[in-house]
């Protein structure tokens, strides 16, 4: 069967995060114009492959190709296969009638927070065929194989909805992949040829993107990630992630942004997996993400040894109370402590922070900045606190205000810079939230101290180049609408 596995443009924005499946994404110049290849859809390009289909991985957000260049392509597919998110979905369902009006016989699978959370909204759009829910690699193996039988049994495969006789049929879920280390490693050379996806944090071009374990030890109530993996935190082995890192090595690539949400939680396994890299003399620089009181300053130095550069931190607020609203789990003393330990084993850090939290105000707002500038990262993003499908935070909007729908009114052009019903419950109007948001990045970024460190730790002229172009995005979202 002829599949193209799409991440498909947007005439909302340039660029946007969109390679984790589980909802949340950036995009533009609010995170210095990054980009990132699809590793979601790289995973299921690859197990099809290993089927015996005919993919082709089409990345038209970093090929910058337009739709109608997309048009020409998929008229000569059997399917279409995209992840959508909330943020997304109304975009891409009207991408996909488009795709349908040049391919009438093209079937459309959509994967994702979205048809996971909001099955019902997901399946009617005309557009749309069929829905994978939660992790999606097995299910679309099993549905694209019964598909090229031409037999009604896809209909059977655990983990899909779809529409038949004015009915939406949602099938029981699948299983969650218990062994991950089932997984083929993503086959890299899908990738488009000739396209270093630029990132402002990456120091080593070209870079790639890998999972090792998936889900959260956390339950925050702004995040979908326990809902959609699963309560139990999964992991791959320490040969398992060395043998890609190995291989990663080989293709040619000098840097690794490790994507798994708390890759620190696993300290045994990444404790061997550090060791081993320093005593095999893996080349490889990489970045990971960190659950603050995850990972101490003996495992930090660890790290540094074995090419880590810089670890991802949730910060989210510096106000105690706002983070136990969420049920964070976290202390700001042990942030603190983290980012200082971090300083002082020479790793850089990048904190996450949330604005218009519930129960945020002025004042928790303000005290938030000036924590950020207390404990310094080497950089920081501002996002406004938003209700996604899937949490406990949309539940609890859901309930007093059914109007919020699904979610997807809050689409890629709005996501993290307009306020979303955060007014029912913050003190904060939405005018006031977004505004913050640039205070927030003008506060931070335009230090003359800050300016003056980063300027002081350039060493080569693509690093200058680098630190250019992610500043003038940032700096131009401060100053206008992002």
């Amino acid at each position: 069967m002829k599949v193209l596995i799409l991440n498909p443009p947007s005439k909302l924005t340039k660029n946007v995060l969109r390679d984790l499946i589980y909802g949340c994404w950036c995009k533009g110049k609010r995170i210095g114009g990054a980009k990132v290849p699809p590793l979601n859809l790289l995973y299921i390009a690859t197990v099809l492959k290993e089927e015996g289909h005919k993919v082709k991985l089409l990345d038209a957000l970093a090929e910058q190709l337009s739709l109608e260049e997309v048009k020409k392509i998929v008229k000569d597919y059997d399917a279409v296969i995209i992840s959508t998110s909330t943020m997304s979905f109304r975009e891409d369902s009207r991408v996909l009638a488009e795709l349908k009006e040049v391919n009438e016989n093209l079937k459309t699978i959509v994967f994702g927070s979205h048809p996971t959370f909001m099955p019902e909204y997901a399946l009617k759009e005309d557009s749309i065929d069929i829905i994978v829910r939660r992790e999606p690699e097995y299910i679309i193996r099993d549905l694209i194989n019964e598909l090229e039988n031409n037999s009604e049994k896809w209909k059977n495969v655990k983990g899909i909805g779809y529409r038949e006789d004015g009915k939406h049929i949602l099938n029981e879920f699948y299983p969650f992949i218990e062994n991950l280390d089932e997984l083929p490693f993503p086959d890299r050379t899908l990738l488009p040829k000739n396209i270093d996806y630029f990132n402002p944090i990456i120091k080593r071009i070209p870079y790639t993107t890998m999972m090792t374990s998936r889900g959260c030890p956390g339950r925050c109530t702004f995040c979908t990630v326990p809902y959609f993996y699963g309560s139990k935190v999964r992991a791959r082995s320490a040969e398992n992630v060395l043998e890609e890192l190995r291989l990663i090595e080989e293709l040619g690539y000098k840097e690794v942004w490790i994507r798994d949400e708390t890759f620190t939680f696993f300290k045994k396994r990444n404790e061997e997996i550090c060791k081993a890299i320093i005593r095999e003399g893996i080349d490889l620089t990489w970045i990971c993400n960190a659950r603050v009181g995850t990972v101490d300053k003996k495992m930090m130095e660890l790290m540094k040894k074995a090419g880590c550069h810089m670890i991802k931190f949730g910060v989210e607020s510096g106000v105690q109370e706002i983070l136990d609203n969420v049920k964070k789990g976290i202390k700001v003393e042990t942030t603190r402590k983290n980012f200082k330990e971090a300083k002082e084993v020479g790793i850089d850090t990048h904190a996450h922070i949330m604005l218009g939290i519930p129960g945020e105000t002025k004042e928790t707002i303000e005290k938030t900045i000036k924590f950020v500038k207390e404990i310094d990262p080497t950089t920081v993003t501002f996002g406004i606190c938003t209700p996604y499908p899937g949490t406990k935070l949309f539940e609890g909007v859901v309930k007093e205000h059914p109007e919020i729908m699904d979610g997807s009114s809050q689409d890629l052009s709005k996501i993290h810079e307009t306020a979303f019903f955060n007014q029912y419950f913050t003190d904060l109007d939405p005018e006031e939230l977004k505004e913050y948001v640039k205070k927030a990045y003008r506060s931070f970024y335009f230090r003359p101290s800050y300016i003056l460190k980063w300027l002081m730790k350039i060493r080569s002229i693509d690093e200058l180049k680098r630190v250019i172009l992610a500043g003038l995005n940032v700096f131009s979202f401060s100053i206008e609408n992002g």
